[in-house]
């Protein structure tokens, strides 16, 4: 495994790849130092980016792979997948006889994003959502990494692309469709790999999951030491009402945080700060059993709750190329700094410059258990 600690050189390369094959068929030549490359959890396709080149590139509808080629002092190599993308030349700046072209990058599921369904379409009763999500993702031309689909099933019809009076689509883009499918099963919405793989796995809260990188105060640290550190309390909620209906009846259940030694709670703060869900999508083997399903209101208003209470403890910091990516959690260890713990990697500037600069925004939850009911 290479040792991302020790200094290194870089090179970037530029490679096209077949849409339909997903093989590398050419490198796109002249490529201009600079560019960057950015992803973020909170943009629905995830990834975009900026490259600039010399001339007039065609392109076509390939997509192009960004590879940093890294040479360590001991003569050791090795290739590193930054991204793959759609890419669209909006322009060519012309100066006399020479002319650049600046060239915008979008992560692959903007396939997903700019496309909606033309007719209606019905996900049955009994059939897997993320399988379902897969399959829409596939129509578009996108490749899915290995996943595990889970055993969650629809207990009733949902429909996608339905129009109202007016003949527009009631619903959103096919990749709105997807999400909101993994969210029904728990899975983390749709985000892509280096290697333009979709990726579709369950949610896991970041305090479960194991950091994959350690960024530690020392000698070989690699990261800036000055970071910004953020938690914001305003809106975080002490109320949460949840509804599941049925187009017979309704089961409602209300968690509150009432305890006195929180800092979230209606005894502390002095007033209620509320959120509310409603769900329609009942498991079937407890869609006719009126107290289990006024069990699951109550768990899910407990469970929702603590989650709309894990308050975001955001870092934000700069540091030369390690391998982590969206999702990731690492550990950030600066008794000089005052911060420390596990941080889930959520969004990353790359600068194709010397060193694979990133600056790095993470995010923990604070996080509380306990609640009374309504």
């Amino acid at each position: 495994m290479s040792d991302w600690s020790r200094p290194f050189d870089v090179a970037y390369r530029v490679m096209r790849v077949d849409r339909v094959s997903g093989v590398e068929v050419a490198e796109l030549p002249w490529v201009i130092s600079g560019g960057s490359i950015d992803r973020d959890l909170g943009l629905d396709i995830r990834e975009s980016g900026s490259l600039t080149v010399l001339g007039d590139p065609r392109i076509g509808a390939d997509w192009v792979r960004v590879w940093a080629d890294v040479t360590w002092h001991d003569g050791s190599r090795e290739s590193v997948a930054l991204g793959t993308f759609l890419p669209n030349v909006p322009k060519r700046d012309i100066d006399w006889r020479a002319s650049t072209s600046p060239i915008d990058l979008y992560g692959l599921l903007q396939n997903a994003a700019s496309d909606v369904f033309e007719n209606p379409v019905t996900i049955g009763e009994g059939e897997n959502p993320v399988d379902q999500a897969a399959d829409i993702l596939k129509g578009c031309g996108l490749k899915i990494a290995a996943y595990d689909s889970g055993d969650y099933t629809l207990s009733e019809p949902w429909t996608f692309g339905l129009r109202g009076a007016d003949g527009e689509s009631s619903d959103g883009s096919k990749l709105d469709a997807v999400n909101e499918l993994l969210d029904l099963a728990n899975y983390s919405a749709a985000r892509t790999n280096p290697m333009g793989e979709i990726v579709l796995e369950p949610y896991e809260i970041p305090q479960d999951r194991a950091p994959s990188w350690d960024f530690t105060e020392g000698e070989r640290a690699r990261f800036l030491a000055q970071m910004t550190e953020e938690r914001d309390l305003m809106n975080v909620a002490n109320v949460v009402k949840v509804t599941y209906w049925t187009s017979e009846k309704e089961y409602t259940a209300v968690a509150i945080d009432d305890d006195p030694n929180s800092e979230f709670s209606t005894v502390t703060r002095g007033r209620r700060v509320a959120a509310t869900y409603e769900y329609s999508n009942i498991p079937e083997d407890i869609k006719d059993d009126d107290k289990a399903i006024q069990d699951l209101a109550y768990k899910t208003a407990d469970s929702l709750l603590n989650s709309v209470q894990s308050v975001v403890h955001r870092i934000t910091f700069s540091h030369v190329y390690a391998p982590v990516n969206l999702h990731d959690v690492v550990s950030m260890t600066f008794p000089t700094g005052g911060v420390e713990g596990n941080f889930a990697v959520w969004s990353q500037h790359i600068d194709l410059t010397a060193g694979i600069p990133i600056q790095c925004e993470a995010r923990d939850f604070d996080r509380k258990e306990g609640n009374s009911f309504e």
